[in-house]
């Protein structure tokens, strides 16, 4: 039996970059809990008719025409974060930001990165009760993955 090579949870890490030069990537703990990084394509669709039989229903294609890459991230308040966070939605900058697969290149292990800007921030609060936070990230451009060293 060959079991499959699986990713805890805590080794798929959301890193932010500082925009220096060179850059330098951090986890921030604002995203403490869950995080994911979503693929998607817009697509144009044409249904081909069948040539033989050109009153049956036809079968439809579909062209790629665009990428995009979606961030999402939450967990407890990590209050010295917030502001980052509020600054950032507050701009149209983006920030560069790694979404890594924190294992051995052997096992897979690399890092998607590409700039990305945070379009959803969301703070709530209960009584008696740490608040808690989530974050939405959308890419700005191309997005690439890069294998671990």
């Amino acid at each position: 039996m060959a079991p499959v090579k699986g990713l805890k949870g805590e080794k798929l890490l959301v890193q932010i970059g500082d925009g220096a030069s060179p850059e330098t990537f951090v986890i921030d703990c604002l995203i403490n809990t869950d995080r994911g990084i979503k693929f998607s394509s817009d697509t144009t669709d044409t249904n081909l008719p069948d040539c033989d039989n050109p009153g049956a229903p036809a079968w439809k294609f579909r062209n790629k025409d665009g990428f995009s890459a979606e961030i999402s991230g939450s967990g407890k308040v990590h209050t010295p974060s917030v502001k980052l966070f509020w600054d950032w939605f507050n701009s149209d900058e983006g920030k560069n930001v790694r979404v890594l697969v924190d294992v051995a290149v052997g096992v897979g292990g690399g890092y998607w990165i590409g700039a990305f800007k945070l379009t959803d921030f969301d703070v709530t609060g209960t009584p008696k009760e740490y608040a808690d936070c989530s974050v939405t990230l959308q890419s700005d451009g191309v997005i690439t993955w890069v294998d671990a060293v």
